[in-house]
């Protein structure tokens, strides 16, 4: 949805969450939406598993502007759902085992654990077409005013108005524990858990786990098939499967590349260090004033 792909392009991560959804939930049809395709290596082996269809997302919904691409994606995937009915899964979730004990419900959501109470999150959700529970959703959207992340109305109208409408009409809604599709979480002790430890990871039923590419891409970044298969992590050994017959340096980062990341990250400790030494210089005249 957005031209620099959230800084965040089409890597090994987001190949193995898609393959992991093509073998074992075995769809039909899988449809990749976007408005500015993926290039790169990755998406070399990624592009034959789907069918690609380029959209124009809505900047606005019931006259309420749609200014983040998040937002945008969160009315692409209700409008598609209610349309045609489907698996709508982000493409940082890695499918663990078939949905196929999910597929007669009207509508399916997992929940998000949280701080206070947990919201139901939209990363994964099936439904059937003219789903009574997306309608009502989408419908709630006349009330939307959004904002950036972090602000009470972030996941406002993504995660926490689907908790109150499944309050609301439970028999309208399956809602499945966090171990479902949410588990481990998003926090830096569950991220290491998944990408820097093999401590068990217990299964608990789980359909699949969110990656939380937002937060995780530290650990993923420029991943390599040759790093997955020397490294004993969750994550690593979920994705080994998912890379059979793919060489070591696939999608090995250039030389070119691999410099100007080390510059980058080079310039960004120079100013963090910079900050931190201006706020202990001025702490003294501040604290004599």
């Amino acid at each position: 949805m957005a031209s620099d792909f959230g800084g965040k392009p089409w890597s090994l991560v987001h190949h193995v969450c898609l393959k992991s959804a093509v073998e074992r939930i075995a769809p039909e049809q899988v449809y990749f939406y976007y408005e500015f395709e993926p290039t790169g290596p990755w998406w070399e082996l990624s592009r034959p598993l789907v069918t690609p269809v380029r959209i124009s997302a809505p900047r606005e919904i019931f006259g309420n502007p749609l200014d983040r691409v998040a937002h945008r994606a969160d009315i692409v995937r209700l409008q598609r759902l209610i349309e045609q009915g489907g698996i709508y899964l982000d493409a940082d979730v890695l499918v663990q085992r078939s949905f196929d004990d999910l597929l007669d419900h009207s509508t399916v959501l997992g929940q998000e654990e949280h701080d206070q109470e947990p919201g139901l999150a939209n990363a994964v959700i099936l439904a059937e077409p003219q789903s009574p529970f997306l309608l009502r959703w989408y419908e709630h959207y006349r009330t939307f005013k959004g904002g950036p992340p972090g602000t009470k109305n972030w996941n406002s109208h993504s995660v926490q108005l689907p908790r109150r409408l499944a309050q609301e009409h439970p028999s309208d809604i399956t809602v499945l524990p966090p171990t479902a599709f949410f588990w481990p979480l998003w926090t830096e002790d569950h991220l290491a858990w998944m990408f820097a430890s093999n401590r068990l990871i217990p299964p608990n039923g789980a359909y699949a786990n969110h990656l939380w590419e937002n937060f995780a891409w530290k650990y993923v970044e420029d991943l390599t098939p040759g790093r997955v298969r020397s490294i004993d992590t969750n994550f690593h050994m979920w994705a080994r499967p998912l890379l059979e017959g793919v060489p070591d340096n696939y999608g090995a980062p250039s030389l070119t590349h691999r410099l100007l990341k080390q510059r980058q990250r080079v310039l960004r400790k120079a100013r963090s260090l910079g900050s931190r030494a201006g706020r202990y210089i001025a702490a003294p005249f501040t604290s004599q004033s």
